[in-house]
């Protein structure tokens, strides 16, 4: 271990005190909820206050046991325990994210999520397959929109909040609308937002082209239909125009390399049904509607063809399931999901003289089925906390390929988890679990053609489910004026899809093709702990560490992290707050072969870096706030490890809120 650095927990999070960070519950760990003392996971939990977040992926930034990597501006991947891309399952409002288009590896997905809509963030580390399906094999990253409130009395409130950071990097502005009454509540939200390209530390000036155009656009809508019955319905649209993928732009002879259109759509209809029997205690049953789309516009120095590429998946799924109380202490969830994509996939080349339509990156027309049925089970035995779970997932694949022949798949999963805590004392709780996980191999493995990142790929469709077997152990420590966790854990690889490098070349890209080929293992440990001291004083501070070793190639795993942590003091002022935050990356110089050939890194490693913060908000009035921050002042040349651009040089940020 090189560099230890220390610093930054949440300069993108609001904080006004220890008390209110320490949740009570978390729901993830077995979706419903369980007191955070005594879940048998390590979780991290936290309330989102986004006014200072450019993008989703923030949020990330500072997790124990996560990573976050950078491709480009409009994109953000998190990395659980050394995984990222359609190895680590993204949840959204308690609905799978990762549709069956996901990427391998760092991609922009996180980035369509309008941070300005969220209410809370939590992290499953170790499990999550069992919980919520595919993808999990080293956790799941959990998101819930804000959600209007129900009033004994009928009101209006609202919020306007505009943003900037110095050299024109941001400019946005956000507006928010709410109406609450006994038996019904909406919320509006609207934003726009232009980001500027962005600069590096040291004398590096920007980075163009790094810069694009964002709005934001939501409803949401409950109401009560009676005593026991409340309908939650949610309709979502984030639009992001003209993207530029830096690195290709910049190491590829790419004249234009940009997602032209990157956009999220969602819509969901929610019934929640309270019983009045041990066996129907909760019923929730969710139907759910998401689109993805994504245009891309190609075009190299000195060409006069221009390929233009679309991807739109469209995505139906369903929820039922059902809490049970069988006893004071004994608990279940239970329940079925299922969801259908649908990909439609097209490209064409464009010159002066003619046009010519090629095979989409996937299979035109292509389908991807999922239904999943799950038992999870909590058992409070004095002291003890008990928890088991088992999932049991069918994936069906549709391939019409005129280019390489149709296939059709069907693939199997089952899963389970089990977990134990034991609490010593009031303050004191130790904790252990074993989880099986797995991802089933979707479209983008299966049915890939063409160019992607620095290769082309070609479609693979003899391939069968990767997974991951993980043991974790712990211990949290919980009073009025310490919370501390501490966990490790070691995490399994079997069945891993690995590109295989051929000795073919097309379009001047090296070809790769899929196999389940290897075996890897995943080890480390993750630490954080928050600190009162003074009634006005509060410490908080985290690092982590994740060691990765592929066994089969008798090499590391690629785009492991490095050890990272933070600190930060905040003061809390009469009408405001003060901090000072440090934030740290060590040395990674432990590459595998495709992190060394991957023109986004440096083959001989990612020097360690740190970089310091300053933070402050302040009550101007009762309606009005404003916040600033100085972020990295010693104006570092400094860059997440496997990122495709350099983090932020010396800025300020500013945000003026009004709330009414």
């Amino acid at each position: 271990m090189n560099l230890l650095v220390l610093g930054f927990l949440g300069i993108r999070m609001a904080f006004s005190g220890l008390s209110d960070t320490l949740e009570t519950v978390v729901v993830s760990a077995s979706r419903q909820p369980i007191a955070s003392q005594r879940v048998t996971f390590s979780v991290h939990q936290a309330k989102v206050s986004s006014e200072r977040l450019m993008n989703t992926p923030e949020l990330f930034a500072t997790v124990p046991g996560l990573f976050l990597q950078r491709t480009n501006q409009g994109g953000g991947s998190a990395f659980v325990r050394g995984l990222t891309g359609n190895q680590t399952l993204l949840v959204l409002d308690g609905i799978r994210f990762n549709n069956s288009t996901f990427r391998y590896g760092p991609n922009q997905y996180l980035n369509t999520i309008d941070p300005f809509t969220l209410d809370r963030l939590e992290v499953l580390k170790g499990s999550g397959a069992v919980q919520y399906g595919s993808d999990a094999l080293t956790g799941a990253v959990s998101l819930t929109s804000q959600k209007p409130q129900f009033s004994s009395q009928a009101k209006w409130s609202g919020q306007m909040l505009a943003r900037g950071i110095s050299q024109g990097m941001e400019l946005s502005g956000l507006g928010k609308i709410n109406y609450q009454a006994n038996q019904f509540a909406i919320s509006i939200l609207a934003g726009k937002k232009k980001f500027g390209d962005i600069t590096r530390g040291g004398s590096g000036g920007f980075q163009r082209p790094t810069g694009y155009e964002e709005q934001n656009f939501q409803v949401q809508y409950r109401q009560k239909l009676g005593d026991k019955i409340v309908w939650e319905n949610l309709i979502q649209e984030n639009v992001q125009d003209k993207v530029p993928v830096f690195h290709k732009v910049k190491l590829e002879n790419f004249s234009i390399n940009e997602m032209t259109l990157q956009a999220y759509r969602r819509a969901f209809s929610r019934l929640l049904i309270t019983g009045d029997r041990n066996w129907n205690r909760q019923i929730e049953l969710t139907a759910s509607y998401q689109e993805s789309i994504e245009k891309r516009t190609l075009l190299k120095n000195g060409s006069q063809t221009t390929r233009k590429e679309e991807d739109q998946v469209k995505t139906w799924g369903f929820i039922g399931q059902m809490k049970s109380e069988w006893t004071p202490t004994l608990s279940s969830m239970t329940g079925v999901e299922y969801y259908t994509d649908g990909v439609n996939s097209s490209r064409v080349d464009q010159s002066p003289t003619k046009t010519t339509a090629l095979r989409g990156l996937y299979p035109n027309g292509s389908t991807y089925q999922t239904i999943s049925a799950f038992s999870l089970h909590e058992y409070e035995l004095q002291k003890f906390q008990l928890h088991a779970g088992l999932r049991y997932q069918q994936a069906i694949a549709a391939l019409p390929d005129t280019t390489v022949g149709n296939a059709q798949l069907s693939i199997g999963a089952l899963v389970y988890d089990l977990g134990v805590s034991y609490a010593l004392n009031k303050q004191v709780t130790l904790f252990s679990s074993i989880s099986s996980g797995f991802r089933s191999p979707n479209l983008d493995d299966l049915g890939s053609l063409g160019v992607v990142d620095f290769r082309y790929e070609q479609p693979a469709y003899q391939l069968k489910p990767e997974y991951s077997w993980t043991k974790n152990a712990g211990m949290r420590v919980q009073s009025a004026h310490w919370k501390s966790e501490f966990a490790v854990f070691h995490t399994q690889l079997s069945n891993l899809i690995t590109r295989i490098k051929t000795s073919q070349v097309i379009q001047n890209y090296p070809v790769y093709r899929k196999e389940n080929v290897d075996k890897a293992f995943v080890y480390g440990f993750e630490w954080s702990q928050q600190v009162k001291l003074g009634a006005r004083l509060d410490l908080l501070s985290n690092v982590s560490y994740t060691y990765g070793q592929n066994v089969s190639q008798k090499e590391p795993m690629r785009r492991i992290p490095p050890l990272q942590g933070n600190v930060q003091f905040l003061y809390a002022l009469d009408k405001g707050n003060v901090g000072l935050i440090w934030q740290f990356a060590g040395r990674q110089d432990r590459l595998s072969a495709g992190d060394k050939s991957d023109n986004r890194m440096n083959p001989k490693g990612t020097p360690g870096w740190g970089i310091v913060n300053l933070q402050g908000s302040y009550q101007i009035t009762p309606h009005i706030r404003l916040g600033m921050q100085g972020e990295n002042l010693g104006n570092v040349l400094y860059r997440m490890h496997g990122s495709g651009i350099d983090g932020m040089g010396r800025s300020l940020h500013m945000q003026l809120g009004y709330a009414w």
